[in-house]
């Protein structure tokens, strides 16, 4: 049997919204609208599924969200509901189309069989009794302290986050803490565990003294704008917005910015005279084109495929990048690359047929997404340029058990850029933390939602005391 990551692993990074496909659906005594929340039983393993749908005037929109694969906003095709309440919904997974039928028992369960690869698996899916709203709101707190909502304006857009401050302690120093890759909350909660790493992270820094400011990504919550289409540069805006809206109330800033956050931290850092100190939490420190390399290599050596078919398949692929960016010879790149990946799908049992559909619909889909504004501005971004030309101490840290910004990869090249700066920094490795610096056994993202919902011991001291330094 294939292994669990060869089943779902999507091959494009979710961090840009695909288009939804729209289907009319046969008529039928149930209706699909709304969100569902469910698993596939992988022999005992259960893989998390949700998905959403959404009525237009004839037909039916959905997304299915596969949170331990890192899969969000992924377009179902051929959503169908017939008179005898048999479900079936479709999506391309980046190894082979995966199908769904099942059976709508009442009005709030589904349930039925998973097929990819020539492999089949039960699934379930209940409907919620409401949709997650993406607005954070006070009584969300788990400790007591002082916090406001507050809307901050960056020209026509609107950023909603929240203000925490100690109450008892007079600070002067404000944390900015900026989310990863993906349009994000403000307290940073993935749909797989209950865990909010943003919101914790500023309750401990409150805690200790110290004002936090976290806030939702374009397009989420109190925040207007599309997140798609925002540029690194356009991101930086917005915390250029945020420190000039806090410079008078706090006059000493830190920027914490946690994976693709710490990007945009360390470029803000580099450009805007206001930040006084910049920590880099499981930040990376090459650039979007390396580490998309690495994690398809290592998606398909864990699904068993040949180095060799490996090889070719990302170097077709990475042609394509580059002649979407280019802009030339993209026809050209495309053909080159489809039956590249059309070896992929057969080596993992797919027959002629799906190979070639699976392997066209990937070129559509991997040209989007190598033309969206924000991944255009991130595949050759290098971090460490930004990093080289600093002037105000930083902390580097990293989880030992991450697998999404590995130590290995992004350890070396952002200490040499601090060296070549010439400043003051710290590195340090929690040796058993994941990306989310949970204490964890594997690190991969489906171990999530089985970890406490709390920080691997001695990461608040650590920030708390170099903060306060």
């Amino acid at each position: 049997m294939r292994k669990l990551h060869a089943l779902l692993y999507i091959i494009t990074l979710c961090i840009t919204i695909l288009s939804i496909a729209q289907i009319k659906p046969a008529f039928g005594q149930q209706s699909l609208t709304g969100d569902w929340k469910g698993a596939i039983d992988v022999q005992g393993t259960e893989l998390i599924i949700i998905t959403h749908f959404s009525p237009t005037d004839d037909s039916v929109t959905g997304t299915i969200d596969i949170p331990q694969q890192g899969g969000q906003d992924i377009p179902l095709q051929n959503i169908s509901i017939t008179e005898d309440d048999s479900v079936h919904f479709e999506f391309m997974a980046g190894l082979g189309m995966a199908k769904f039928k099942g059976i709508v028992k009442g009005d709030t369960a589904v349930a039925g069989t998973f097929h990819q690869n020539g492999q089949t698996f039960p699934f379930h899916l209940k409907k919620s009794k409401q949709a997650q709203s993406d607005t954070v709101k006070d009584n969300d707190k788990i400790i007591d302290y002082p916090a406001k909502e507050i809307i901050i304006q960056n020209d026509s857009i609107s950023i909603g986050g929240t203000l925490t401050w100690p109450e008892d302690v007079q600070t002067n120093q404000l944390v900015i803490i900026i989310s990863g890759s993906g349009a994000q909350n403000r307290n940073g909660q993935l749909p797989i565990t209950d865990f909010k790493p943003y919101q914790a992270l500023a309750e401990s820094l409150t805690s200790n003294g110290i004002a936090t400011f976290r806030y939702d990504d374009r397009g989420i919550g109190e925040s207007t704008g599309s997140f798609s289409d925002a540029t690194l540069s356009t991101l930086a805006s917005d915390v250029d917005a945020i420190i000039e809206h806090f410079k008078e109330d706090y006059s000493k800033i830190t920027l914490l910015g946690h994976s693709q956050g710490g990007v945009i931290a360390g470029k803000v850092a580099n450009e805007n005279q206001q930040v006084d100190k910049l920590i880099l939490m499981a930040s990376t420190g090459i650039s979007l084109k390396r580490i998309l390399h690495f994690q398809v290599r290592q998606s398909f050596q864990r699904a068993g495929l040949d180095s060799a078919v490996i090889a070719d398949e990302i170097a077709g692929r990475e042609q394509l990048m580059d002649a979407v960016l280019d802009e030339e010879n993209v026809e050209q790149a495309q053909a080159n690359y489809r039956p590249k990946f059309e070896e992929i799908q057969l080596k993992l049992g797919s027959d002629p047929a799906q190979a070639t559909a699976a392997a066209k619909q990937q070129v559509t889909q991997l040209t989007n997404t190598f033309r969206s504004s924000q991944v255009r501005s991130l595949l050759t971004y290098d971090p460490t340029k930004d990093l080289e030309k600093l002037t105000i101490p930083v902390l580097v840290i990293f989880g030992g058990k991450d697998t999404q910004v590995t130590v290995a990869l992004n350890k070396e090249p952002i200490e040499q850029a601090l060296e070549s700066a010439g400043i003051s920094y710290q590195t340090k490795v929690f040796e058993h933390a994941n990306h989310l610096f949970q204490k964890a056994k594997t690190g991969q993202v489906q171990e999530y939602a089985t970890l406490d919902n709390k920080f691997v011991d001695g990461l608040i001291p650590a920030l708390t005391e170099w903060i306060k330094e």
